[in-house]
């Protein structure tokens, strides 16, 4: 019989598992993958068979394959956490975030006492971009753990993520307590406490963990920033110093300390950044936008190209370059301002800063409606964008629409931007001035010196309005003045290339000015006659027109000048360095701290001898200039207390008045015939209108019931605000709007003194130019003198013509005066006869006996400086000749 062969039992698929599993931990990949496949033929549902099998998968670079085998596993056996949990590692290996988070959360939920598992599942669902069930997660690990730090500075991280700020710096705050060697968690506290608008406590933090990781340099820039905004520059500044210690091209530190290196007396930090690296193109622009800013637009317009050859299509250096060129004057034209802000705007027409920027330079090139029509733009854009609310109030002021302005100012400033604060205060400041509330505008002027105290034209802001406050006190006025120079950079003292010797030679006199035109301030009235009757023998005249723009009447000054600068675009170190060159003996101010002035240049002392001519009703109070031209009315015994200048007293009147080119003459009768009644006028800057001024012309107005008053200044008679505030205020006194004629100004300023008998002059602040044009057209003044030189303009106009009865003391005097003026007309014929050729044969307008008397004056103080003498008040004799 024949044999049959033995049949061998198949291994138990339980042994075969435990020795895939043994060649499995000793690194036999496939010999175990082998194994763990004939254990899944015979039981392919054997859930750790596929389990581990899903492992040598991915192990072997089959990663899909092994994710599918576990996942199989899972669904074999699910209750097993390790099967999830790797899982969820290899979905992890895949990219698969969420699917991973999920893995991860059943194993969590099978060992809920096992924090690693909420620690995996929360990072799958940041990798996920899931903040807020990683959140849920970690606060799972941390009631299981609750000093990890690590869990918690992860719960911040995740709290972050979902904007939840506040919550997120709590949790970093609690991972630096619980190791205070994570520094990232101690600067994420700073960061969200930051982000959650708690800046100072984000500064605190900043500030801690810098002491912590002192040679970390992203707190202190964050600190540098943060106290920026804050407005605690020395904090700032610290910060900023050390961290350019640790970074010298910190573009924070940089500009951090080029914002405060007027208070903090370093050097030009961002000049000093863009020297160590040209080609730092942010920081060329931060240069450029600074030297702009600083009223240099010729270098500004330099370094906005050197910007743009950096990165051509960069459109704030075309926008700023556009600017530089408005400011600087450039013709309109290919290489104008309009085509680079333009194309800045083409290029990025979404952006509100651009746009503004296109609206500021066309409105420095005179064309305000397009101007509004882009700031319109820029807020419809961006509404809060508070540069383009701060320049459309800009505009109103520059169309003579101050009660306008004010709508826009207030809504930059109730958006709080730091950038702007000084800029909307200061504006602020002027619309409140133009409409005489003088204290609000002192009050708002202050504000913006509070945020840029360096800034010396809002500091000039404050003078000339202090000028004009009824309620200051006058020494605390001179004391502002006297303060205005210890908020200027400290200047070296340089010699002056000037011979001294010769106390008799030919004198170099430069006149100082923005006014060498017929409009908008006084200089062809005051200045004209003095430079063109001028001795040329005795001096050499120098005029530096410190304006852009011209008229007639500049040609007819430049002709008169021995030599013409223009210099309006001329920083001050180099217009210094112009008037040495031009050997200047003494340069001779008239601008005062009035627009366009030019007191930073003055504090430099260009000139060995530097005056005042006061066309500003103040002194300048800078150290720096030794004499102030006056007379004895304008500066009575005692006025000297209250002048840093020695003070040159003329015999006969301070200025010299010579009146414009006008057909208009005064009329053979006086107005109130035809009229029936007597008509008063004022054509004064309604700033002097203040509330003593309307509340005394009520009484006046009051008293003489026929009497109309006509009120004359820029935006009047349009029904603006500004006639609404005006009629408000008299009829607080009950004075109807029936009663008032309100006028806008006319071509011709003479036009209007033709229709009334009697100019009103404003109390405290009285009138100048428009006192004189007034006795030129045969209209006499009523005045009342003051305590300060403001108010004391009358009293040295009126009695220069022998008027010095319609000067008045007091309120009572005042009404009493206007009463009879009204009531009594021999006393009217007996001031308005003859007026003009009365003016015209006074000192008021006796041209050449006022040149002879200034220029005694100069050679009388270059004495005193060629014999070593310091500045001493004196005064020039009648008929003294130089």
């Amino acid at each position: 019989m024949k044999s049959t062969p033995r049949q061998t039992p198949s291994a138990d698929p339980q042994v075969l598992l435990g020795r895939a599993v043994g060649l499995h931990q000793n690194g036999q990949l496939a010999e175990a993958a082998a194994l763990y496949d004939q254990v899944l033929r015979r039981l392919p549902k054997q859930a750790d068979a596929l389990h581990l099998s899903g492992l040598i998968k991915a192990q072997t670079g089959a990663l899909g394959e092994g994710i599918e085998r576990i996942r199989l596993a899972v669904r074999a056996d699910g209750r097993q956490p390790l099967f999830h949990a790797n899982l969820g590692r290899l979905l992890e290996a895949a990219e698969r975030w969420q699917e991973a988070a999920m893995a991860f959360g059943n194993a969590g939920r099978l060992t809920p006492l096992d924090p690693a598992l909420p620690r995996m599942e929360a990072a799958a669902w940041m990798r996920a971009g899931c903040p807020d069930p990683a959140a849920r997660a970690l606060r799972r690990a941390m009631m299981l753990e609750p000093a990890d730090a690590g869990s918690a500075s992860d719960l911040g991280d995740a709290l972050y993520d979902a904007g939840r700020f506040l919550p997120a710096a709590d949790w970093y705050g609690r991972a630096s307590t619980l190791e205070p060697q994570r520094i990232l968690a101690a600067f994420n506290h700073g960061a969200a406490l930051r982000d959650a608008g708690c800046l100072p406590t984000a500064a605190a933090a900043f500030r801690a963990t810098a002491l912590r990781a002192p040679m970390m340099a992203e707190p202190l820039e964050q600190r540098a920033g943060i106290c920026r905004r804050l407005g605690d520059g020395t904090a700032a500044a610290a910060a900023a110093s050390r961290l350019l210690v640790l970074n010298p091209g910190s573009a924070e530190a940089v500009r951090t300390l080029a914002a405060l290196q007027g208070t903090s007396g370093n050097g030009d930090w961002l000049t000093r950044a863009v020297a160590l690296d040209p080609l730092a193109e942010d920081m060329v622009l931060a240069l450029a936008a600074r030297l702009y800013g600083s009223g240099r637009p010729a270098a500004a317009e330099r370094g906005y190209r050197r910007a743009l050859e950096l990165a051509p299509g960069s459109g704030l250096a075309l926008s700023g370059l556009g600017l530089s060129r408005a400011a600087i004057g450039a013709a309109m034209g290919a290489d104008g301002p309009m085509p680079p802000a333009l194309r800045a705007v083409r290029a990025q027409p979404l952006d509100a800063v651009l746009a503004a920027n296109a609206g500021s330079a066309i409105h420095l090139t005179g064309s305000r409606a397009q101007a509004l029509a882009w700031y319109r733009r820029a807020l419809v854009l961006e509404p809060g964008n508070a540069a383009a609310w701060v320049n459309v109030g800009k505009l109103r002021l520059d169309e003579n629409a101050a009660e306008e302005a004010v709508g826009p100012l207030d809504r930059a400033l109730r958006l709080r931007d730091p950038e702007q604060a000084a800029a909307a205060n200061s504006n602020h400041g002027a619309a409140l001035m133009a409409l005489g509330l003088h204290r609000e505008a002192v009050a708002a002027f202050r504000a913006a010196l509070a945020v840029a105290p360096m800034d010396a034209a809002i500091r000039s802001n404050l003078l000339f309005c202090l000028c004009f406050d009824d309620g200051a006190d006058p020494a605390e006025v001179f004391r502002e003045h006297r303060m205005f120079e210890r908020h200027l950079p400290p200047v070296p003292a340089v010699p002056h290339a000037v011979e001294r010797g010769d106390q008799h030679r030919r004198l170099r006199i430069g006149y100082l000015s923005p006014d060498f035109q017929r409009y908008p301030g006084p200089g062809y009235h005051f200045l004209l006659p003095l430079v063109e009757r001028h001795d040329r023998t005795a001096v050499e005249v120098t005029c530096y027109h410190n304006d852009r723009s011209r008229d007639a009447a500049t040609g007819r000054f430049q002709a008169a000048a021995d030599r013409w600068r223009s210099v309006a675009a001329l920083p001050d170190e180099e217009l210094d360095r112009q008037i040495r060159a031009d050997r200047i003996d003494i340069l001779v101010d008239a601008g005062g701290h009035m627009s366009r002035n030019r007191m930073t240049l003055l504090a430099r002392r260009p000139a060995p001898l530097q005056m005042s001519l006061p066309l500003y009703p103040n002194t300048t109070g800078l150290s720096a200039v030794d004499y102030q031209f006056a007379d004895p009315r304008i500066a009575p015994p005692g006025a000297d207390a209250l002048h840093s200048e020695a003070l040159i007293r003329l015999p006969g009147c301070v200025l010299c008045y010579r009146p414009g080119e006008s057909a208009v003459a005064p009329p053979d009768r006086p107005p109130l015939e035809r009229n029936g009644h007597v008509t008063f006028g004022s054509f004064n800057n309604v700033t002097k209108v203040n509330a003593a001024t309307i509340a005394l012309w009520s009484r006046l107005l009051a008293a003489v019931p026929t009497a109309r008053l006509v009120l004359k200044w820029r935006g009047l008679g349009t029904g603006s605000g500004l006639d609404r505030r005006l009629l408000s205020a008299f009829a607080r006194h009950g004075i109807g709007a029936e009663r008032l004629d309100l006028r806008g100004l006319t071509p011709d300023p003479y036009q209007g003194y033709t229709t009334i008998d009697v100019a009103l002059d404003p109390v405290f602040a009285n009138g100048g130019t428009t006192i004189c044009d007034a006795l030129w057209m045969g209209v006499p003044v009523l005045n009342q003198s003051g305590p300060t030189k403001i108010g004391r303009w009358g009293a040295t106009l009126l009695s220069a013509v022998g008027l010095e009865e319609l000067v008045t003391a007091d309120d009572e005097s005042y009404l009493a005066q206007g009463i009879r003026l009204a009531s009594d007309r021999s006393f009217l014929d007996a001031c308005r006869g003859g007026l003009r050729s009365r003016m015209a044969g006074s000192v008021l307008m006796d041209e050449t006996a006022y040149a002879r008397a200034v220029e005694s004056g100069y050679r009388e103080a270059w004495r005193r400086r060629c014999r070593d003498l310091p500045p001493a008040p004196f005064d020039v004799a009648v008929d003294s000749a130089p």
